[in-house]
């Protein structure tokens, strides 16, 4: 905390005297800080209240919606003071400031709740719910929110370390500690917390009988977490074991098994184990004659093909890919559909089948409704096809590949493509071409990556650049930016900069 900077502006000399007599390390040094600061903060100031209301807020404060819950005039001697700053449609607060106001008051969390019942519901909107409900020992919705955002969260996420917060503060508290236990041990799977997220597994299996079947989820879990973890020859033995105890009893949890024995033997390029694994969820689903299962029956024929692919018995892969279309294409499933049009687009390009490639791309073209991940997919691989052709559209392609690329890391915690080296392609052609423009928008695009979602501190020089690249530079700065949106790499650095502002 910038605690010096925080007294010159506030003009508290007696806090700056303290600072330069007191060392550092000496005892109830910040304490003692903190302590007169509050002081003059408190004699400064007749209003401090929507301050501390507003410091419990965690995400960026929009000011149009506070201003139906605060009175947001209160604040007008900190924003001549620059310590609380309106820019844009939000409201900034000092951080060294925030948390000296920070308060765990009941009714400062009743107002958050409010202030937050105003948005649409997503992610992050659920998981400052939460946060607030516990905070007011309101366990049951807490509960609810919590397990109904952790239920959304399919890869690493900003809010995850808050949820997990939640949890462990409803432990004891909920009727359903089993369903709690094992949400936590997901979500510190999530950040890659083996020990963490295996503690909480182990926990969930006193809950249930050994012949129950959540038990047998709970050891499917562990084992989940034995093969992710490396631990290869444990989570095959446990996974064998789970199989047999599950199989005709359990589809379900033996499909899960052997999907991940699958995976687990595809690691170790043991492709024959991994086939047939596959083909034994394969036999499972198409014993039921279920319509619905087809769905299930493509995604496991899709990743037969990925198998196959793998051991380079391309003819075969070719099949199961064709195989897993025709099944989505019947199936109605955009996402599916385009997956395995990816799949044969990248198999045909491996295998220098250009030709195929390019209609399978050309039909790429024509679907609608893309998802974002799938995407970034099809336009990397275009941009292969028209590198190898000399045709210098690449080089927009590869651009739009990283940026769909890095949004979908940064919202969903899912790598799609490499984005990173499809930035470092762009910027190979706009150099080429002698386009220092795009050039040095793709430089600063990679550098603020870096530094935002990273942490790598590299100094982010002046270069040409277009106005993408200098709405950026401002944003870094702290200036105001305006910035219109067209496509997706608009997208990408409307991101960064809501991101550097917040």
């Amino acid at each position: 905390m910038n605690y010096e900077k925080l007294a010159k502006i506030l003009g508290a000399n007696e806090v700056l005297d303290y600072i330069k007599v007191v060392k550092e390390g000496e005892i109830d040094f910040e304490k003692k800080i903190r302590e007169k600061l509050l002081n003059v903060l408190s004699k400064k100031f007749s209003n401090l209240k929507v301050l501390k209301e507003l410091a419990v807020i965690d995400l960026p404060i929009n000011i149009n919606i506070a201003k139906k819950v605060y009175d947001i005039e209160a604040l007008k001697d900190f924003i001549e003071l620059g310590l609380v700053e309106l820019r844009g449609d939000y409201i900034l607060i000092d951080e060294t400031l925030r948390d000296l106001v920070w308060e765990n008051k009941e009714s400062y969390h009743r107002k958050a709740i409010e202030y937050y019942s105003y948005f649409e519901e997503n992610i992050e909107i659920m998981a400052e719910r939460a946060y607030h409900h516990v905070m007011i020992q309101d366990y049951e919705n807490a509960f609810q929110l919590f397990m109904r955002c952790a239920n959304e969260i399919y890869g690493r996420h900003r809010c995850v370390e808050k949820l997990i917060f939640v949890g462990e503060k409803l432990l004891g508290k909920v009727k359903e500690e089993d369903r709690l236990l094992g949400t936590l041990g997901n979500l510190y799977m999530v950040l890659k917390k083996y020990r963490e997220a295996e503690h909480y597994y182990r926990q969930v299996l006193r809950f249930y009988d050994e012949k129950d079947r959540r038990y047998l989820g709970a050891l499917l879990n562990l084992a989940n977490l034995h093969y992710v973890r490396g631990d290869y020859k444990k989570a095959e033995e446990e996974l064998k074991d789970i199989l047999s105890r599950a199989i005709g009893k359990y589809d379900d949890i033996a499909e899960k098994s052997l999907l991940i024995l699958s995976s687990l033997y595809l690691d170790l390029g043991d492709y024959e184990k991994a086939e047939s694994c596959l083909m034994d969820v394969l036999r499972i689903e198409q014993s039921k004659k279920d319509r619905e299962k087809l769905r299930t029956v493509a995604s496991i024929v899709n990743n037969l093909g990925y198998v196959y692919s793998r051991a380079k018995k391309f003819e075969r892969a070719e099949k199961f890919y064709m195989e897993a279309l025709r099944i989505y294409n019947e199936l109605d499933d955009i996402e599916g559909f385009t997956t395995a049009l990816n799949n044969l687009s990248s198999l045909y390009i491996s295998t220098q089948n250009f030709d195929k490639a390019k209609d399978m791309l050309s039909m790429l073209e024509k679907v609608s409704d893309m998802p974002p991940d799938l995407k970034a997919k099809y336009y990397f691989l275009k941009a292969k096809v028209l590198e190898r052709e000399g045709n210098n559209e690449a080089m927009n392609y590869y651009l739009k590949a990283g940026a769909l690329g890095f949004l979908v890391f940064r919202n969903f915690g899912m790598n799609a493509i490499n984005y990173m080296h499809a930035f470092d392609k762009a910027e190979e052609f706009a150099n080429n071409l002698n386009l220092k423009d795009v050039a040095g928008d793709i430089f600063i695009l990679k550098s603020v990556i870096g530094k935002v979602y990273f942490g790598i501190k590299k100094e982010i020089s002046n270069v040409d650049c277009s106005e993408r690249g200098k709405a950026i530079l401002k944003a870094l700065k702290g200036e105001k930016v305006y910035f219109d949106v067209k496509d997706e790499v608009d997208s990408a650095v409307y991101v960064i900069i809501k991101d550097l502002i917040s």
